[in-house]
Order: structure tokens, then sequence, then C-alpha cells
């Protein structure tokens, strides 16, 4: 358990730069089909709950 915080620490700055380069690719012109809009739409949802569960892990397990 000593070493999941820095783990959690690591894929929170992995999803939260995920999570703008999901939010840039939604505001370009090319991705306006609707494919690409609902992957893109669904990856952000994912990118945001890891951030959340990935908070929600730092703080139960980074406090004694």
């Amino acid at each position: 358990i000593d070493a999941l915080p820095p783990e959690w620490k690591t894929q929170n700055v992995i999803s939260a730069l995920m999570s703008s380069a999901i939010l840039t690719m939604l505001q370009i012109d090319v991705a306006a089909d609707p494919i690409s809009r609902t992957t893109a739409l669904i990856s952000l949802v994912c990118a945001l709950m890891c951030l959340l569960f990935g908070s929600l892990y730092i703080i139960r397990f980074a406090t004694k």
C-alpha cells in the first residue's frame, strides 16, 4: 500500500493530460462526425472518472 499513492499521482497526471487533449480534439472541425465525437466523449468520461477515483484513492491511502 505504501507504493500506491505515487502510482495514483502519476495516473492522475496522465489522466489530466488526456482530458485536455480530448477536449482539444472535440474543438476542431475534423471531429464533427458522430463516430469520432462519440468516441472522444466516452474517452473524456473515462478520463474524468479516472481522475475522480485516483484522487479518492490518494486521499484514502495517503492518510494514516
